[in-house]
């Protein structure tokens, strides 16, 4: 429903800078070796998480659903000096894949992988962090948003995947459906949290925790 044309998504990573070139590897093997590889970041989310992290050049990196890897190492390869990875999944086949392709990284000392339930990891740990990319399980998109906050730091920056779901988002039915749209509305009404939806792929929301200043 939001996805792109093939042919403009082809000019957009044409005209975008280049990816390291093992995840095309990466995405083969998704591709190959994974029931739902459409959950795959792509070139096209992966390149403007990069870019953010290029931008924000975050001390600490949280990201919740690894699945394969291709966000996590795009991320990777924008880190400042000393920035870390923090990336959650309890999918060992998917992590294997990931693994596989972690020595490729020249950062991949700085990526600590939590193989564990997220939301248990989140309510024990008091780790703070400057960045945030959630995309995991979304019927539990509200109890993240409520686990996340306390941990991002003033003016940190936060990006929500599948905020959209199809367009379901407008009519909600299922329980994926009701948790992200409550997810959605929850952030929108946070005084101390920024919002904007951009409609790339299943929607990505970036997010803001506002500074004093603000």
């Amino acid at each position: 429903m939001y996805q792109l044309s093939p042919e403009i998504e082809r000019y957009v990573e044409e005209m975008s800078s280049s990816l390291p070139g093992f995840l095309d590897e990466l995405e083969r093997a998704t591709y190959w070796e994974t029931p739902y590889p459409q959950m795959l970041s792509g070139p096209v989310q992966a390149g403007i998480l990069r870019f953010l992290v290029a931008l924000v050049q975050p001390a600490k990196i949280l990201e919740i659903g690894t699945f394969t890897g291709y966000a996590t190492l795009a991320m990777a390869s924008a880190l400042p000096e000393g920035g870390r990875i923090v990336t959650i999944d309890n999918n060992p086949e998917n992590l294997h894949i990931f693994r596989r392709f972690l020595s490729e990284c020249k950062n991949r000392n700085a990526i600590e992988i939590i193989e564990e339930n997220a939301v248990s990891f989140l309510r024990r740990t008091d780790q703070k962090f400057d960045f945030v990319f959630l995309d995991a399980d979304k019927e539990n998109y509200p109890e993240y948003y409520r686990l996340i906050k306390p941990l991002l730091n003033p003016d940190g920056l936060w990006i929500t995947d599948n905020v959209l779901w199809s367009g379901k988002v407008l009519d909600p039915k299922d329980e994926q459906s009701r948790a992200i749209a409550r997810f959605n509305r929850m952030v929108r009404e946070d005084p101390d949290l920024l919002a904007q939806i951009l409609p790339v792929r299943d929607g990505l929301m970036l997010i803001r925790r506002r500074s004093r200043k603000m």
